[in-house]
């Protein structure tokens, strides 16, 4: 309940009730002076939950990941100076990945303001490169206009908005009415001429192949079939491979570093490139002229990353069943046995290199071994890393849905974003996956999930080092200074933060760990203590 007040409202009150309104379940935050009167509310009532963090990057990507995972606006609070500056990697993820954040930040007070005294800085210049939108709350009773355009500009751009307010400015009165939820504007169809204008390009082709991104979330079956009906291979971005099933006769894997041989093979070999919702486009790994149609709902996004031969611009849903339904149907049985025969081979390759005892416990063992034991449903946070290369090589996605940080890349993401996960899905498995370079980088936070009680199963990979930059350092004949990092033992930490933990040093540790972690009730992490082979194409420098 939200302890009555007489009217006026306050800044503080007037926020956290126009948030109700608006559907928000948590803020995640860290405290300061510039937050306080805010924090008093938020503990006079129970509809929005505070989720206290241990630092406020991890505060910020906790946002992001709620964000990317919900379509919904999240929210995360700070205070001044510190407080802010530190918000600002976690509010990058949510930029570059088109995730809607409402940042409500402490400002010092008015009087102080460009004054140079403590925490004491332009807030608004310093969010200028992440933000759609930042302004300072002059005074109270425009406040709630304020807050009205910025969540509608978060939302309707996807993206982070932020807010300032002068601490003295929290408890001053309010008498505006509440704002609406901001309408989700309607993507318009195309044209059912530019439909059949595209159909007739990809009826041309004889080697067509599909490339989906992660735009294609909710309209993964639709993308199924147009590529059963014009019997394309599909290829995918990492946030788009639990959109389709993996066992697919279809599906040849993900593109780039990580990807796998047959779809760089058959792309190098296609007459057409079909593009589902995918800005992603390697240019090591695919061929220096391709004819392209990029089908996406965002207008910008054509065009962004590569050429476009033609185009449609409207939402998956509505776009695929219509262009399925134009598009004659192809049977090229020799291409499909092509298709079938790469698979084969790539698969055969990929348990040798499970299977390689040369390799006591490899990475690809590890992540071989987590694809048997973790839930069909589970959602999975994963860091960025050389950990990452391995499980999009070898992980066979069924159900799983994928959290990254698909565009800033910031080391550190898994944890807090694994935290707003199951905070948000109580009943689900979540699973963290980093390695042991990033996961310093917001382990303090590993508190906050046995503080909530949070079911979080963290898998570290640990082989002591930013093996990303050690294998591309030792390619590269390189000085590998600063890539080796001696580790604290994170079986001990975790059990000293409350959590379970536990050490896996040798491959049949491994049956007993991750099944005992992904069932327990509690947090916990498993230290996997995994060699180091440096990854294959690994270099420096990209084309």
């Amino acid at each position: 309940m939200i302890r009555q007040r007489s009217d006026p409202r306050n800044v503080a009150q007037h926020l956290i009730q126009q948030l109700l309104r608006w559907g928000c379940e948590r803020i995640y935050g860290v405290i300061g002076d510039g937050n306080l009167y805010l924090l008093d509310e938020l503990g006079n009532q129970d509809q929005i939950k505070y989720i206290a963090c241990r630092h406020e990057t991890d505060a910020a990507l906790m946002a992001a990941a709620e964000a990317k995972l919900t379509g919904k606006l999240a929210v995360c609070t700070a205070t001044s100076g510190p407080g802010i500056a530190l918000l600002l990697n976690g509010l990058a993820d949510a930029w570059q990945d088109r995730a809607p954040v409402l940042a409500v930040t402490g400002q010092v007070q008015r009087t102080h303001i460009g004054t140079g005294s403590v925490q004491d800085i332009d807030q608004q210049l310093l969010m200028q490169p992440l933000a759609y939108y930042s302004t300072l709350v002059p005074e109270s009773q425009s406040f709630p206009q304020l807050l009205n355009i910025a969540v509608k500009t978060a939302l309707e751009r996807g993206g982070v908005a932020h807010l300032s307010i002068p601490k003295e400015v929290w408890r001053l009165p309010v008498s505006e009415a509440f704002y609406p939820l901001p309408p989700t504007p309607p993507v318009p169809a195309p044209p059912p001429e530019d439909v059949n204008r595209v159909a007739a390009r990809i009826d041309q082709a004889q080697r067509p192949i599909i490339l989906a991104g992660r735009g294609i979330k909710p309209t993964g079956a639709e993308a199924l079939q147009l590529a059963e009906k014009i019997r394309a291979p599909i290829m995918v971005t990492m946030p788009a491979k639990s959109s389709v099933p993996n066992d697919h006769p279809l599906f040849v894997g993900g593109l780039g570093q990580a990807g796998t041989e047959p779809s760089r093979e058959l792309l190098h070999q296609a007459d057409l490139c079909i593009i589902l919702g995918a800005t992603w486009w390697p240019k090591d790994y695919v061929p220096p002229s391709i004819p392209i149609i990029q089908i996406d709902a965002v207008s910008e996004n054509i065009g962004r990353s590569h050429p476009a031969t033609d185009w449609l611009v409207g939402d998956m849903s509505a776009v695929l069943p219509q262009l399925v339904a134009s598009v004659q149907p192809k049977t090229h049985p020799s291409y499909f046995d092509e298709i079938q025969e790469k698979k084969a081979s790539w698969n055969a390759r990929i348990r040798s290199e499970i299977e390689d005892q040369t390799e006591p416990l490899s990475p690809a063992r590890a992540i071989a071994e987590l694809n048997r034991w973790i839930d069909p449903d589970a959602i999975m946070a994963v860091d960025v890393g050389d950990h990452t290369l391995w499980l999009e090589r070898i992980f066979q996605f069924r159900n799983q849905e994928l959290l990254i940080s698909g565009t800033w890349r910031t080391l550190g993401f898994s944890l807090p974003a694994g935290i707003a996960a199951q905070l948000a899905n109580p009943n689900r498995q979540v699973v963290s996956i980093a390695g042991d370079g990033g996961v310093a980088h917001s382990i303090i936070d590993l508190v906050t999930a046995v503080t909530y009680r949070l079911p979080l199963t963290l898998i570290i990979l640990n082989n002591e080092a930013y093996f990303m930059e050690t294998g591309r350092m030792i390619v590269e004949g390189l000085n590998t200074l600063g890539s080796r990092v001696p580790n604290p033992d994170y079986a001990a930490l975790a059990r000293a933060c409350g959590a379970e933990g536990y050490r896996v040093e040798q491959p049949e540790e491994l049956q007993t760990a991750l099944p005992q972690a992904l069932a327990s009730d509690q947090t916990s992490v498993v230290d996997i203590h995994c060699t180091g082979p440096i990854f294959p194409h690994t270099k420096i420098l990209k084309g």
